[in-house]
């Protein structure tokens, strides 16, 4: 049986380590040794002017100010994001190497004659990690074959930039592929050094993504173990943006717009760029070289201006986590710092800042500050491959996970109504997770109907610390093909986020029972939009009760039997809804509805002017009673739904 391993998979370096034991954790080395940025495989990938691959690493990162063309880095931006997105965004425009639109809206990278997605791109450097850890003279420690892998992701990133990592690991090599989100990696290292349960707070910027975390560190089987209780962040938040807001100071300041037009002369001013941001992590005052051969002196001061607006991006996150985890500031009793950029005490201090703020006590707050003279409780570069290996080696399992996004679908209308946000799994819960929801078509003779699916999540630069905006993108439209029945069809959507963050989505037709399923959903569209869910649900309820007396109205005197089959379909889902609820207000609406409707189907349908209004009462009594607290069997939001499809049968049939 071969060796398992924990990979940091990076936006600019990558790591690798092995658990022996659960107090002996060792970093994979490279066969280039060392790096100067505290991580032994940094993620660039040098190509010949054919589109061969040639170097990988350090050597492969040495070249880009000589071939800045040739070398792609910094996939991890752009992995699971369409071409569109990643265009609007201006992800596109960091980068010297070639980039086009693929098939599907993907992401090609374009080397020479060949062509790459960011996923092959990963395939590349997690194959050199692989041979590396096998390679007996540069790791002895292993030696032999490594078939299971552990790669650490973002926790703030969505499911459908999970599964193209996924399959990237699986090309490379490794039989058995799982994933970790980065901040609950390092807390499994950290919790090797603490000795009783506690709250923990982690804060992990990279140079490429931001994951604020919070955490419940529990006894488990005699061992300490994180939970992950709420997560927040960015997914395009790093070092490498800082650098590039440095970078547009150092041109403006000196007046190198010539710089900008040299691609070769931009790797250089980067390289120098990062150097020296490093450097004033420890320093008041650093020297920069200037492609050219002028030399500036940069005061910490200045840095920390210029990254002023992406350091109050920061704040957002922290606040989001803070209040849905369910914890107070003031409960926490440890602050974990994960990735480079946290060397930086600019970055510690909006953290200490944003944390007394929101009342957390004096001893963690001394602790941060103490951290420019005491250095970090983990190292911050490695502990997120330390802490994967971990779970790799089957020592030590997180007890809980969760996904910072929720997913569900759009319910339309004939466009008298807003389009509305139907929820199917909630953000922040904990995963392997499934939900499910029924949508209503309103054209009974198409062949095809089109499930749109949708990504919810928090929007951390415009909700406020009195109230959570939520923003909404598509992952897409997906379809059911479908045999009429002369009925409105109904959809049942079936959602599930997989143990390794993956979503499997599942379409039936719920007459026929037709199906299709689609799994690894890897790309999201790009696409943002308004949903209305703004509106206290209350409300909701009101106007779409409202909208019900006015359909039953219209319709009055002119319900067929299609109307009728229609409300007793509903009615057997609200039934389905009802079962096992004890309590006797649903008793009595379930013995009430199930009279109307045994009454309905024993004249064979007919009567319908009598029994429509009176099983559509019955099915808004019903589901009205199920969302009453104390009994919370359906919330507000299905509430509506069900009521909008009363009234979308009133209105087509």
């Amino acid at each position: 049986m071969g060796k398992a391993i924990g990979i940091d998979l990076g936006t600019y370096n990558s790591a690798a380590a092995v658990a022996l034991g659960r107090n002996r954790v060792a970093m994979i080395e490279s066969k280039h040794g060392r790096t100067l940025y505290g991580k032994h495989f940094p993620s660039f990938v040098l190509f010949d002017h054919y589109g061969k691959k040639q170097l990988i690493g350090q050597r492969a990162r040495e070249e880009l100010s000589i071939n800045p063309q040739l070398v792609v880095w910094g996939v991890k931006r752009l992995i699971g994001l369409s071409y569109k997105t990643a265009e609007e965004t201006g992800e596109l425009d960091r980068f010297a190497y070639d980039i086009e639109e693929g098939p599907g809206g993907g992401i090609l990278i374009k080397v020479g004659e060949e062509r790459y997605t960011p996923s092959h791109i990963f395939e590349i450097i997690l194959s050199e990690i692989k041979a590396d850890a096998e390679n007996p003279k540069v790791n002895p420690l292993l030696g032999s074959k490594v078939d299971k892998a552990i790669i650490s992701i973002p926790a703030y990133y969505k499911a459908t930039r999970t599964a193209p990592l996924i399959e990237a690991a699986k090309r490379a090599g490794f039989d058995e592929v799982d994933t970790i989100a980065e901040p609950t990696a390092a807390a499994m290292h950290y919790c090797l050094d603490i000795e009783e349960e506690a709250n923990l707070f982690t804060f992990d910027i990279g140079a490429g993504t931001l994951d604020v975390t919070v955490m419940l560190v529990v006894q488990e089987e005699g061992e300490l173990v994180p939970g992950e209780l709420c997560t927040s962040g960015h997914e395009s938040l790093g070092g490498i943006d800082m650098d590039d807001a440095l970078i547009a100071h150092i041109i403006d300041k000196h007046q190198l717009s010539h710089v900008t037009e040299d691609p070769a002369l931009m790797a250089i001013l980067k390289a120098e760029v990062e150097k020296t941001k490093i450097k004033l992590s420890s320093r008041l005052t650093a020297s920069l070289d200037i492609p050219g051969g002028e030399t500036v002196d940069i005061a910490r001061g200045e840095l920390e201006e210029v990254l002023a607006p992406l350091l109050e991006k920061c704040r957002g996150p922290i606040r989001i986590a803070l209040q849905q985890a369910g914890i107070g500031a003031a409960d926490l009793d440890h602050v974990l710092f994960v990735g480079g950029p946290t060397n930086m005490p600019c970055i510690r201090r909006v953290v200490e800042d944003e944390l007394a703020n929101s009342g957390a006590q004096k001893p963690l707050l001394h602790t941060i500050r103490t951290i420019q003279t005491e250095g970090m409780p983990v190292d911050p570069m490695e502990c997120v491959a330390k802490g994967a290996s971990l779970k790799a080696g089957n020592i030590i399992e997180p007890v809980g996970k969760v996904i910072a996004e929720g997913y569900g679908t759009i319910y339309g209308t004939s466009g008298e109504l807003p389009d509305y946000y139907v929820s199917i799994i909630n953000e922040n819960t904990n995963y392997p997770i499934s939900g499910s929801a029924v949508i209503c078509h309103k054209n009974a003779e198409d062949l095809e109907i089109p499930v749109p699916l949708v990504a919810k999540r928090p929007d951390p630069e415009q909700s406020t610390p009195e109230q959570l905006v939520y923003s909404y993108e598509y992952i897409g439209d997906y379809t059911l093909s479908i045999t009429p029945t002369g009925k409105n069809p109904t959809v049942d959507i079936q959602l599930q986020v997989t143990d390794d963050k993956r979503i499997v989505a599942t379409f039936v037709q719920s007459q026929t029972r037709q199906q299709v399923r689609f799994e690894g959903l890897d790309m999201l569209q790009g696409q943002q939009i308004l949903l209305q869910e703004e509106t206290p649900p209350d409300t909701w309820a009101s106007q779409e009760i409202g909208l019900y007396e006015d359909s039953l109205n219209y319709q009055q005197g002119r319900w067929t039997k299609k109307h009728l089959e229609h409300h007793l379909h509903v009615a057997e889902e609200a039934l389905a809804l009802a079962h096992d609820v004890e309590h006797p207000k649903v008793k009595a609406a379930v013995e009430s509805m199930t009279r109307v409707t045994e009454a309905a189907v024993a004249e064979d349908l007919g009567n319908a002017n009598q029994h429509c209004p009176n099983v559509a009462n019955r099915i808004k009594e019903l589901l009205d009673i199920l969302r009453q607290p104390g009994i919370d069997r359906i919330t507000s939001e299905d509430f509506v739904r069900y009521t909008r499809q009363l009234v979308e049968i009133a209105k087509t049939g």
